[in-house]
């Protein structure tokens, strides 16, 4: 199936619980090629899979390896189900020794006196843990580059006709990089890669109205309401785009980007390409 406008039904793997799980396949490439199905899929973390999502993985995707991109935090807390034949990759984007040397005293004590998720979230707004140019810190820091480059080297070893799956916490923020990375080298049009950005707010749209009705208790503006559901299950276009136009302006694209800081050469990308693209 080719994908002329990426939807709900046309990217979902079926996952009974694996949230904002789907994969890019069927997507059109510039010159008119797409990506093979099947392959390439992206999700929340797995540690909720179910036998069936397991066994779904297994049998009809033959999946052969994980890339997570979480902090350590995030994976000892919440680790992936181990699968058998499956290599599971730790490929974290977010250098957490530098988060700690960031975050000051007074910062780290009332994150940690903080008694519920909104009262964190105020705080890590606050002092701009988190915000609008996040992205650009994730592709500009060492530990970033080290990360993706990683998720790259794994692409290329990928055994042909098996599939990688890769995943942050809600599958979202760090997972939409990677993704935009990778749809921009196979040369997929900017606006696909926007669309498929977009879509974990049609995944989640579910926990997005759960999360609104409790900030819209809040005494919050509306501005102030997209911020804090940008740092949960929503996905703000600002926030991407701020990233393809720093990539632009410092490389002159994303594929170059690629390749002058990941270091991931013109016919790596070829053989991606034809791994990946039919």
């Amino acid at each position: 199936m080719h994908i002329e406008v990426p939807t709900q039904e046309s990217q979902t793997i079926q996952m009974e619980s694996i949230g904002n799980a789907r994969e890019l396949g069927g997507y059109k490439t510039k010159d008119g090629r797409y990506i093979k199905h099947g392959l390439l899929l992206r999700t929340a973390k797995p540690v909720t899979a179910s036998e069936k999502d397991i066994e779904r993985l297994q049998n009809k995707y033959h999946l052969a390896t994980i890339i997570d991109l979480r902090m350590s935090a995030e994976r000892d807390k919440e680790p992936n189900p181990a699968i058998a034949g499956v290599e599971d990759i730790w490929c974290p984007i977010i250098d957490e020794n530098k988060i700690r040397a960031n975050v000051n005293g007074e910062q780290a004590a009332a994150l940690q006196n903080a008694k519920t998720t909104f009262e964190k979230l105020k705080i890590a707004i606050k002092h701009r843990i988190v915000s609008d140019k996040m992205y650009i810190g994730f592709l500009s820091d060492d530990q970033g580059k080290k990360g993706f480059r990683l998720f790259f080297q794994k692409l290329l070893e990928l055994p042909n006709g098996r599939s990688l799956l890769f995943h942050c916490t809600q599958g979202k923020d760090r997972t939409g990089l990677a993704a935009m990375l990778l749809l921009s080298i196979l040369d997929i049009p900017e606006e696909t890669i926007m669309q498929d950005y977009l879509l974990t707010n049609t995944f989640n749209a579910p926990l997005i109205e759960k999360e609104r009705q409790m900030l819209s208790q809040q005494n919050l503006s509306e501005e102030e309401i997209l911020t804090y559901l940008s740092v949960m299950d929503f996905v703000n276009a600002q926030y991407m785009q701020n990233a393809l136009d720093f990539l632009k302006k410092e490389y002159g694209s994303p594929s170059q980007y690629v390749t002058q800081e990941l270091g991931i050469s013109e016919q790596e990308i070829a053989q991606l390409k034809a791994k990946f693209l039919e």
